[in-house]
């Protein structure tokens, strides 16, 4: 086999072999759907739904790709065992080169006990030895992960695609989807810097593979990465993998700081929670968050009126006050992460709660007045309560200053 670099297996460093690290939007998404698709996830399950039989896979790449031997390309094979070996891959590997191809990439065949990788363009010709191992771990390691766990992640991605070809499919399900396709590249690129321990080799290989370049400089382009970045929160708008300057950073970040890379590759892939952005878990997240929001600004006993209550039970047939106190800093924390839409949204949801109980008179509008200051949305609040109630500005600032005061007044003549 030729390559780009003169490298020996020897040469690669060795370690104990490297365990999978499941990424928390999978355990998250998985976990999701035993409980809120459990009817669902047990057909799936049960039948284990194979889109392909083995045997039409294997027709498929034996009439559009080159099988490369064994005895014919024994080192490259050479690369595939080590890195098998320090994964704890057991299935049989058969590489496979493409026809007519002349970008490059590179793909896997998922069979249950056996992977076909499939080369396009010259792959082995731009990458070196290391690049090329961080190449095969990155594809390996998408059969790892499905064949996993009794493969709850393959039957997660088939419930994905079932879901997203239904009629009945909104956003939300394609969001899904995205997301979890994006965190399974990111997966898969964390598996091959993992097993390799080669930051370098791992980013050369993205922008070789990215670019066609034969020689570029790992550093230059993670430092071309922080560039992009350093101008604010940056999301991705990718729809099957990542850009490449996230992927880069990624890596970057697994490398120096792994402890604070799930916390960043969630606004790398997910953005912020958003409303017309939502993915099913996110819808989960507003849920639980409303609920959250209702239980904090209703934990007035004066408040808790049969028409108040009435009204937080439209949203929740099961509404409850809770036990304990809520926590504010985590509220706060989730509603300062919250789009302007989702923020006008419970904007609004805190105003229902103010006016559907006349009786209250002015009391409702001063408890959300320091409910708002005490969970950072007053800019917002005041906003609205100027646009939507019929009260003039003097009052509303009457109300807003004085609004401790008529709190405690009204708390004294619940009491009373």
């Amino acid at each position: 086999m030729e390559s780009g670099s003169d490298e020996s297996l020897t040469e690669l460093p060795q370690h104990d072999r490297a365990p999978v690290v499941v990424p928390s939007y999978h355990q998250a998404l998985l976990k999701y759907l035993k409980k809120e698709e459990s009817d669902l996830w047990n057909w799936f399950s049960s039948n284990r739904v194979q889109t392909e039989s083995a045997e039409v896979v294997r027709l498929e790449l034996l009439k559009t790709a080159y099988r490369i031997g064994r005895e014919t390309a024994a080192d490259l094979y050479g690369l595939v065992d080590v890195v098998a070996d320090r994964m704890g891959f057991k299935c049989p590997v058969t590489l496979y080169q493409a026809q007519n191809s002349v970008a490059l990439n590179a793909s896997l065949a998922w069979l249950p006990h056996e992977a076909h990788v499939v080369f396009f363009g010259p792959v082995q010709e731009a990458l070196t030895n290391d690049e090329l191992s961080a190449l095969l771990v990155h594809e390996l390691a998408h059969h790892e992960l499905f064949s996993i766990q009794d493969s709850e992640f393959l039957i997660t991605e088939q419930i994905l695609s079932a879901m997203i070809s239904d009629t009945a499919a909104d956003a939300s399900h394609d969001r899904t989807s995205r997301n979890y396709q994006l965190h399974t590249e990111l997966h898969c690129d964390r598996r091959a810097l993992q097993v390799t321990d080669n930051l370098e080799a791992c980013v050369c290989m993205l922008v070789k593979m990215e670019t066609g370049l034969k020689d570029v400089s790992a550093a230059s382009y993670i430092e071309q990465a922080n560039e992009v970045l350093s101008t604010g929160p940056t999301s991705s708008d990718g729809i099957t993998h990542p850009e490449m300057f996230i992927r880069a950073k990624a890596l970057q970040l697994w490398h120096d700081e792994p402890n604070q890379t799930d916390a960043a590759l969630q606004v790398f892939v997910e953005g912020p929670l958003g409303f017309r952005q939502m993915d099913l878990l996110g819808q989960r997240q507003v849920t639980d968050l409303t609920m959250i929001f209702l239980q904090r600004f209703l934990r007035h006993d004066w408040l808790q009126t049969d028409l108040v209550l009435g009204h937080a039970k439209r949203f929740f047939e099961d509404f409850r006050l809770p036990d304990i106190d809520i926590d504010v800093g985590a509220l706060t924390t989730s509603l300062s992460e919250c789009d302007a839409e989702l923020k006008s949204y419970f904007g609004y949801l805190l105003l229902d709660l103010v006016t559907c109980d006349a009786d209250l008179e002015e009391a409702p509008l001063a408890a959300a007045f320091l409910f708002v200051n005490e969970v950072g949305m007053s800019s917002e609040f005041a906003t609205l309560v100027t646009k939507e109630l019929r009260i003039s500005r003097r009052v509303l600032r009457k109300v807003e200053t004085n609004a401790p005061k008529i709190v405690q007044h009204a708390e004294k003549e619940f009491v009373s």
